[in-house]
């Protein structure tokens, strides 16, 4: 897969024209509100009929961050969770791109594409194609996009679909290098314990390739949000990147744009006390406050509260330079977000969180309002954004322009699309051979004949003992025959696999255990004896002469034979990395047949991750 990475037109290493990634992105921006304006406004809608929904504030914040992936970053190999109300903005990107697949796999006609934007939160009566309300994976474009509907679980399942890949490649299985996770969230969904519970697995499990970035708007669905600093000891933007390096991240925080960074430099000396006003003196909520007010001289008397002569060093901006001023932040900064992302690939074993500071309802008549989590886009704003677009029919919401086909834009796109759908090609053929390659392991197993009716268990106990018991019989059976050559040679002490073992070699190898440290309570001893799958740690029992034999061995290895992933007491985490590993079949060719173990009364603790799973 290696050409996918040298053939991509966003080249990790490249130069980029950011003009023309601007303007580009100005496209996905009017798309992105065209399709919730249609959602919203369609010729059977009815008078006093709900409004369909849509969220053109929560999605304008994202616009710059997922443009930047989507336009230069991203490579087809690459998985993305977005936050649920951003939708728009990728189905916007991808409809550019021309990224839009059918059921087959096969390209989607310009016509099909151009009807399934019209049909955002729409329900499918003759086939045509629709958008779900959130990123589905029924969507025309969800390549390798994580369902989002349920908030704070999605990048925990991204961050151990990485697990998965990482297991899989030491197993020896082909995929493709270099696979990126992307994940965007937002300030208040970081709250999610699920995402707080999750931190340490990615650093611990030394996932490099891993990248949360926090869409820091300050804003959450019901308004503004405004939290203790002084108990926070901070701005949350502050505790979240404490938090995160706490737990092994490198932090990366977006606070300020090309411009701001311009005025600082221009201000010298003074511009360190200016860029510590906003970042450390002014408190988010009445930041919030301000920019909303639009009022540079609010800007002004706001900020003299804190520092008198920082205000003083802003005065000679006028007030259009101190208006782009205030809003100029680094999440809406194409350059400073490129470099972000490239930054976050340089670690190989340590996963990068990007606090990306915002202004929700960027580019709109209601950025920084509180409550505009919900408000609706009016005809005449959308008139006009399609209009500073350059697009010439400006009442035509139902168009979804793609650039003239001559144009710098229109040639630019086209080759960032052909090499995503090259990638994809190349994919979903690697797909196919996995999934051919275990199917031939079962034929030859005689699997396409009949099942196997036997693991060769002694039974002479079931009536005495109970399902544990069982359990570790199946698991160590699986573990044993997984592990046993097919040929035993020289010296090895390895009992050969009868003709019915032999039949659930294939099977056995895709068997992966897994418990939030309830393993040998459960009776899973031997999948985990010298068999738990983690970057590898030095022996310190062997060392000093105090391992226990009759304990199995977990001190962790990345061998091929290691096939037990062990947890602390986190049932949730335990239990999304199930579905992770559970969905490597679809998403890779490989079917593993991941085991979790849990005690009966801690099931209740994972249960919105095993309905995300299902």
């Amino acid at each position: 897969m290696d050409s996918i990475i040298e053939r991509d037109v966003g080249d990790q290493q490249g130069p980029y024209d950011i003009n023309l990634l601007q303007r580009i992105v100005q496209r996905i921006h009017v798309h992105a509100m065209n399709m919730i304006y249609v959602a919203n406004h369609r010729s059977d809608a009815e008078r006093g009929d709900p409004k369909v929904g849509g969220h053109p504030a929560a999605a304008s914040s994202s616009l710059h961050l997922m443009s930047a992936l989507h336009l230069w970053v991203r490579q087809a190999q690459d998985y993305i969770v977005n936050k649920p109300h951003a939708s728009p903005t990728d189905h916007a990107a991808q409809y550019l791109l021309r990224l839009f697949r059918e059921e087959d796999g096969s390209q989607m006609s310009d016509e099909r594409m151009r009807t399934a934007m019209k049909n955002l939160r729409h329900f499918s009566k003759n086939g045509e194609p629709v958008f779900q309300s959130y990123h589905s994976a029924l969507d025309p474009d969800h390549w390798r996009f994580f369902p989002s509907g349920s908030v704070g679980i999605p990048p925990v399942q991204a961050l151990y679909m990485a697990e998965a890949h990482r297991l899989a490649e030491k197993h020896g299985w082909p995929l493709p290098g270099n696979t990126h996770f992307w994940c965007l969230m937002g300030d208040s969904e970081f709250r999610e314990g699920s995402l707080l519970e999750a931190l340490p697995e990615a650093s611990e499990r030394a996932l490099g390739n891993v990248t949360w970035v926090v869409d820091y708007n300050r804003q959450s669905l019901d308004g503004h949000r405004v939290l203790n600093e002084d108990g926070l000891g901070g701005k949350d933007c502050d505790r979240i990147e404490r938090t995160a390096r706490a737990n092994g991240w490198d932090v990366i925080q977006l606070r300020h744009g090309s411009y701001r960074e311009t005025v600082f430099d221009s201000l010298s000396d003074k511009g360190a006390r200016v860029k510590n006003l906003l970042e450390n003196a002014l408190p988010d909520y009445e930041l919030q406050s301000i920019l909303a007010s639009r009022d540079p001289k609010k800007y002004l008397d706001a900020l003299s509260k804190y520092d008198s002569q920082a205000a003083k060093d802003l005065a000679d901006l006028e007030e259009d330079q101190l208006l782009r001023f205030m809003y100029d932040m680094g999440g809406h900064d194409l350059t400073m977000i490129i470099e972000a992302f490239r930054s976050s690939r340089h670690n190989p074993s340590r996963p990068v969180m990007i606090v990306a500071h915002t202004v929700k309802g960027w580019g709109l008549e209601c950025a920084a309002a509180s409550g505009n989590h919900s408000l609706m886009i009016g005809e005449n704003e959308l008139k006009t954004l399609r209009e500073s677009a350059g697009l010439e029919n400006s009442d035509d919401f139902f168009a979804f322009e793609h650039f003239e086909q001559t144009s710098a834009e229109a040639k630019y796109l086209a080759q960032r699309g052909e090499v995503m759908r090259e990638g994809i090609r190349q994919i979903a053929n690697q797909t196919l051979d996995n999934r051919s390659q275990v199917r031939a392991q079962l034929v030859a197993q005689s699997w396409d004949k009949e099942f196997p009716k036997s693991m060769d268990i002694n039974l002479k106990m079931v009536p005495y003992v109970h399902t544990q018991w069982m359990l570790g019989q199946i698991t160590a059976k699986l573990n044993r025959i997984a592990d046993t050559h097919d040929e035993v040679t020289g010296g090895e002490r390895q009992r050969p696999l009868s003709e019915e073992e032999k039949k659930w070699k294939a099977m056995a190898n895709l068997c992966i255990t897994m418990a939030p440290d309830v393993g040998t309570s459960t009776n899973l001893n031997a999948s985990m004896d010298g068999k738990i799958f983690a970057p590898e740690a030095q022996d310190f029992e062997t060392e000093y002469g105090v391992k226990d034999p009759k304990l199995p061995d977990i001190t962790p290895t990345e061998l091929e034979s290691s096939r037990h992933l062990r947890f602390e007491i986190a049932e949730a985490n335990a239990m999304t990395c199930l579905g992770s590993f559970g969905k490597m079949g679809e998403l890779t060719g490989l079917p593993f047949l991941p085991i979790m173990t849990v005690y009966d009364v801690f099931i209740k603790r994972a249960l919105d991750q095993l309905f995300y799973n299902c």
